[in-house]
């Protein structure tokens, strides 16, 4: 979990527009006029940094409700 939120926070922090010029714009014929806004740009990289910090802190959660169960943390 913990990669894959560091590869989401990655994403977030590159340049967005140079990743669609990358990997989108060869899908278009005229590449420019689908070019997303300077908001779509700033939407993707929000949410691709808060998808980041939710699995984190799942991550964290998790883990550490793994390690308070196990140890007999839990009483009825």
């Amino acid at each position: 979990m913990v990669l894959i939120a560091l590869w989401l926070g990655g994403m977030g922090l590159a340049d967005q527009k140079a990743l669609w010029w990358r990997f989108q714009a060869r899908r278009f014929s005229d590449p420019e006029a689908n070019e997303p806004s300077q908001t779509g740009y700033r939407a993707r990289r929000f949410l691709l940094l808060s998808l980041a910090l939710v699995i984190l802190v799942i991550a964290v959660v998790w883990f550490t409700q793994i390690d308070y169960l196990q140890s007999g943390g839990v009483r009825d």
